[in-house]
């Protein structure tokens, strides 16, 4: 097994552990387990649980926030963005389901160590967004809107399935396939609503 080999072996454990119980929940022997190694090989490249959740972490959001940013940042229009967004965004909480759940549960217990050592490429200028919104009011376009409220609904409307997802399939009785087919569909609802709001 050659080094590469093992510490990937170890963060896709991690990921999958730490996913389904949090940093607190979260134990060494399972993720070694998990990984098919022993916890003394575990601690030779991660010496403390902490250090591994941040790194998978870091990986995890460093992989994904900044191509969203890019996307606000970017020179399509406002209602090309939210149809980018509502694309991307989904698919990438399709293939990680449990995310929203962990990023929200660690928020509430120790946002700081969520972000401890997240770079500026997490920041992200409001002002690019909130000019663009500003012009496209001017012209008519669409209604002047707050970036922040902006974006604050359009991420709320495209992660909150994902977040209350035992409560959607429940209610609205989906299998898995069917609640993915649910899914694949906000992917053209939720602009259309989003575009909806902003109308004149």
């Amino acid at each position: 097994m050659t080094d590469l080999k093992a510490e990937e072996k170890i963060k896709k454990a991690a990921s999958e552990v730490f996913l389904l119980k949090g940093m607190d929940g979260a134990r060494m022997q399972e993720i070694a387990d998990r990984a098919g190694i022993n916890k003394a090989l575990l601690h030779y490249y991660y010496r403390s649980k902490e250090q591994l959740f941040q790194s998978v972490f870091e990986e995890k959001l460093l992989n994904f926030l900044p191509k969203i940013f890019q996307i606000f940042h970017g020179d399509q229009s406002i209602e090309e963005k939210v149809h980018v967004l509502a694309d991307r965004y989904k698919d990438f909480l399709k293939l990680n389901p449990e995310l929203p759940h962990f990023v929200l549960g660690e928020l509430q217990r120790r946002p700081d160590r969520l972000f401890a050592k997240i770079d500026a490429r997490l920041s992200m200028n409001l002002d690019v967004i909130g000019l663009q919104l500003k012009k496209e009011a001017q012209e008519g376009r669409i209604r002047l809107i707050d970036p922040k409220h902006f974006i604050a609904n359009l991420i709320s409307m495209i992660v909150f399935p994902f977040v209350a997802s035992p409560l959607f399939i429940k209610v609205f009785n989906y299998d898995k396939e069917e609640y993915f087919d649910y899914l694949d569909q906000r992917k053209k609802e939720v602009p259309a609503f989003v575009m909806a709001s902003l109308s004149v």
